[in-house]
């Protein structure tokens, strides 16, 4: 553990998020997640063939700084875009 300037434990969107910023300005940074994969809520689901994303960015969106979403005034700040579609 001495390699790393921080240790986070989970990789929830909190996790993530705390790992990236810090990342980004130069620290380096160890994730440790318990489960499988990352992302706590974040996650997929399917149902009658159709794969659907959850998680709390699904309701608040991820378009700009000004929105609600913690997820997406992260993305903004590491100048990150996650390109969707309109169904």
């Amino acid at each position: 553990m001495d390699n790393f300037d921080v240790v986070i434990i989970g990789s929830g969107i909190g996790g993530l998020c705390c790992g990236s910023l810090l990342a980004s300005r130069g620290k380096k940074v160890l994730i440790c997640e318990s489960h499988s994969q990352p992302g706590g809520v974040a996650h997929t689901f399917t149902r009658n063939g159709y794969k659907f994303e959850s998680g709390p960015s699904l309701w608040n969106g991820l378009e700009s700084i000004s929105n609600t979403s913690p997820l997406g005034q992260i993305l903004y700040l590491l100048d990150e875009q996650i390109r969707s579609k309109e169904i």
